[in-house]
């Protein structure tokens, strides 16, 4: 049990390793430190995300990929910076059908493809065509857009934005061919070659005296020399116009106060330091190798040389460790194991029960280590708990559940415990993938979300809370069904009975404990408990429904059926609270919301309703047993 336990650990992070090895140079690349949202992270993931965000996915299938390939996020960005021309003839914007609606393509004359993928000038140009509808959605008020209107303006800036980002390195790419010996001896060149946008910037000293030479000559008398000069003062000045671009954060701040800067804002060296100027010329250095497949450690080693001798504080030992998480995916590898788990879990009910199900076992405590090595590692990436965010919440609770359940199936070895671990584990990481899709996941707080000691107690305690309710409830699942299948009589339900019990006590105290943590965060932030804070009224719902359903336990107005149909239905209180508040969209702990969310909801609630109601229904008034 134990080798296979550690096999299946091993095969699941070092296969990833062996699969996804990056050649030296895409690995060098991908460590630039960019900043994005307030955080420095590499430009590995600053790739997954804008991928993300355009396509919906952070990879390029080989179905929708120029070259017929798998297209990696890191690899897309490349290509797309130095390459701008191809990518935006690459169908990257997807346009979410969600409603099952066409609305959005028809408004925009495209033709409704099965793909619903788009290339930018496909897109673009449907809104050159409907300059009339984008004009009247600019002046009519968000709060009025329906949804059809809310998904145009949406694509619409990220049109906008994919286009900064195309050519944020149109200054640092080689772009401006010159063949006149003249040309190539004023400007001490080596011999026919391309250069940049920057580098005329550098080298103005060199440049202007030639342009100042050029205008004193009438365009009739020039020479072969003149005319490649006026060709190179036309593509300065059409390479000019993309100086808009200057979304891709790459250049240090290198003063107190100042900025990080796009390498476009660094062509404006009256406002720059030696040593920006000086990151950028490293930087263009190394896409020059790049492009002409010539690499060189050394260049890369000057860049990062320079990139450190900055005032600026960058961890790139977390930027290591922030690729390494991406590649390695542990969330999603816990979730494989946790399925994998519930498939021996099933036939070991069937077939050969001691054998499938220590290997489902073996797949659960697999899964939850890479659960709770996800979770450690984000709490090193983001230097905070695992908890502050809706989507770190969902992970968290997830952990939560799958602890209690096993701690519950150690004890009792009776399956159950193992059946909600398995069930209420997979479920959630199911979700947290849906919202990992979003983005990214390691987003930067605001400050008073960020710094506060109470806070951080308060938001581990009511989540875990959140976790020990989800287990008695499943529990309470559990209960019902076998009070169905197997009737009143069935031996087991007596454990069960019992341990949905103790669960509830145990979440009452997190769930009303971590409320009065909270007041008190909430006292030294502002002075005083939240007037009307949805998120907290939602914990405290949970703290009076565990309440209500331990006094009629105790006063005897539940039996034991009532009692655990009663507990079933905390899900849903827990959901409400925890999910169900961001449909209100005020609150500090608003984290937004979106209609198909709120429709997954609303499936869930009547579910659960149905499905506790039915089972309930049947068993106290329909059998005898």
């Amino acid at each position: 049990m134990k080798n296979l336990f550690r096999n299946i650990i091993f095969f699941l992070i070092y296969s990833s390793i062996l699969i996804s090895s990056d050649s030296r140079i895409k690995s060098d690349v991908s460590l630039i430190p960019v900043l994005e949202s307030g955080r420095i992270k590499p430009l590995e993931s600053f790739a997954r995300n804008q991928l993300i965000l355009f396509h919906g996915k952070d990879y390029i299938s080989k179905k929708h990929s120029y070259n017929g390939e798998k297209i990696e996020a890191i690899d897309w960005l490349i290509n797309l910076l130095m390459n701008p021309n191809e990518g935006l003839n690459q169908n990257i914007f997807f346009i979410s059908n969600w409603s099952n609606s066409p609305e959005v393509e028809i408004s925009l004359g495209l033709d409704g493809r099965e793909s619903h993928r788009y290339s930018f000038f496909e897109v673009i140009e449907g809104f050159r065509e409907n300059q009339i509808l984008l004009d009247g959605l600019k002046s009519k008020p968000q709060s009025e857009y329906t949804n059809v209107e809310k998904q145009i303006v949406d694509l619409y800036n990220k049109v906008v934005l994919f286009d900064q980002l195309a050519h944020s390195f149109k200054c640092i790419t080689p772009e401006i061919e010159i063949r006149n010996i003249d040309v190539i001896k004023s400007l001490n060149l080596k011999g026919p070659t391309k250069v940049s946008y920057s580098f005329f910037v550098n080298n103005i000293s060199l440049f202007s005296p030639l342009m100042a030479e050029l205008l004193e000559i009438s365009p009739e008398n020039w020479n072969d020399k003149q005319k490649e000069l006026n060709k190179i003062a036309m593509e300065l000045q059409n390479l000019s116009q993309y100086d808009y671009a200057t979304s891709l954060k790459v250049v240090p701040a290198d003063s107190s106060g100042s900025e990080w800067l796009s390498p476009w804002q660094v062509m404006d060296i009256n406002s720059v330091t030696a040593k920006q100027t000086q990151l950028i010329f490293q930087l263009e250095q190394f896409i020059n190798q790049y492009i002409q497949m010539e690499y060189n450690d050394n260049q890369i080693s000057n860049y990062y040389n320079v990139l450190k001798t900055f005032d600026e504080e960058i961890n790139y030992s977390n930027l290591n460790r922030e690729i390494y998480n991406n590649k390695i995916d542990f969330f999603s590898k816990s979730l494989i194991l946790y399925i994998l788990a519930f498939i021996f879990l099933g036939i070991s009910w069937m077939y050969k029960k001691n054998i499938f199900r220590k290997i489902s076992i073996a797949s659960i405590f697999s899964g939850f280590i890479l659960h709770i090595v996800g979770i450690i590692y984000r709490m090193i990436i983001m230097q905070r708990p695992p908890v502050s965010t809706l989507y770190e919440s969902i992970i968290f609770v997830g952990f939560v559940l799958v602890l209690i359940a096993l701690i519950y199936e150690l004890v009792k070895k009776d399956s159950f415990g193992l059946f909600v671990a398995i069930v209420g584990g997979a479920i959630l990481h199911f979700v947290g993938l849906k919202y990992a899709a979003d983005g990214d996941t390691l987003g930067m707080l605001v400050a008073v979300l960020n710094s506060n000691f109470w806070l951080s107690i308060h938001v581990t305690t009511i989540t875990f809370g959140y976790g020990v309710s989800l287990v008695s409830g499943l529990m309470g699942h559990v209960y019902l069904f076998r009070v169905f299948w197997f009737g009143k009589k069935d031996k087991q339900l007596k454990s069960i009975y019992d341990n949905i019990y103790g669960l509830t006590l145990i979440a009452l105290f997190f769930t009303l404990f971590g409320t009065i943590l909270g007041g008190i965060w909430a006292d030294q932030s502002w002075g005083r408990f939240w007037g009307w804070d949805p998120k907290e009224n939602g914990a405290l719902l949970i703290v009076m429904w565990h309440l209500l359903v331990l006094h009629l336990r105790i006063t005897g107005l539940a039996k034991p059926l009532d009692f655990a149909f009663y507990a079933s239905l905390v899900n849903i209180i827990v959901v409400l609270a925890w999910f169900g508040v961001n449909l209100l969209s005020v609150g500090l702990h608003s984290y937004g919301f979106t209609d198909n969310v709120a429709l997954n909801l609303f499936v869930f609630i009547a579910f659960e309703l149905i499905f506790c109601t039915a089972l309930y229904v049947k068993v106290k008034y329909f059998t005898s047993k």
